[in-house]
């Protein structure tokens, strides 16, 4: 039978058995009742447990408010806000040199290929220089947890201290997936609590989104539903007897 934690979120078993690529959302539909089945949020509430490093950082609540409408509204990788490059400026209308008398097309084929790579070049440039300043940024503002269990409206995490509830943090998420997805959302701390691990010192934290896309919400849901299925194929493969 599924049941929901504390939080809401449907906690999805592992099973065995044929198509088991599809088998956790249908058993969780299946255990629903009419009214939930009708609210597509319970999409979003499957959870599984999942360890990876998670990336966060405390922000003020004017910070909060600045960042929400653009997180909400723009995906993570239509966020760049880069300046346009200060070359196109210089942009030259090579048609009207046809006008010249001295007009000579080889060499002006030539120059507009080189103009075409200098363009190129300028542009590859302007790119890697927005990698190495936005992995400086990254590396001075983000502080690295450790994923506990996560779902499409939520994650649970394990940092190194106490954050305090109703704390606001940039969320920066970067599944193990390939291809790679980065998800920066906004989220409000709603328990904190010391770790239950004798191994593992720090605090466990439930974190809520508040500001996510919901395009990057999508992503996230189509990696835990995938990370179901390699769970629940690696539990089949490592004890055969499920598989009856």
């Amino acid at each position: 039978m599924f049941r929901k934690d504390m939080h809401g979120c449907i906690n999805v078993p592992a099973c065995s058995g044929h198509n088991i690529g599809k088998i956790a959302l249908i058993f969780a539909l299946n255990n629903m009742g009419n009214e939930e089945k009708n609210n597509p949020d319970n999409r979003d509430a499957v959870r599984i447990h999942d360890s990876f490093p998670l990336k966060y950082n405390i922000i003020a609540q004017k910070e909060y408010e600045k960042k929400e409408s653009l997180f909400i509204s723009r995906r993570t990788v239509n966020r760049s806000t880069g300046k346009r490059n200060e070359a196109d400026a210089f942009s030259f209308d090579w048609s009207s040199i046809e006008e010249e008398e001295d007009f000579d097309p080889v060499l002006i084929k030539i120059l507009l290929h080189l103009d075409q790579k200098i363009d190129i070049v300028l542009a590859r440039q302007d790119e890697i220089l927005k990698k190495i300043t936005s992995q400086g940024d990254e590396e001075d503002i983000y502080e690295t947890g450790e994923c506990i269990d996560i779902s499409g409206t939520g994650v649970n995490m394990l940092i190194p201290g106490n954050p305090g509830k109703e704390t606001l943090l940039e969320l920066n998420i970067e599944p193990p997936i390939h291809p790679a997805i980065q998800i920066i959302a906004l989220g409000k701390v709603t328990r904190v609590c010391p770790s239950r691990d004798k191994e593992e010192s720090g605090y466990e934290i439930s974190v809520t989104f508040t500001a996510i896309n919901e395009d990057d919400r999508e992503a996230l849901i189509k990696y835990i539903f995938q990370r179901q299925r390699e769970l629940i194929s690696s539990r089949k493969k490592s004890d055969p007897s499920s598989a009856t």
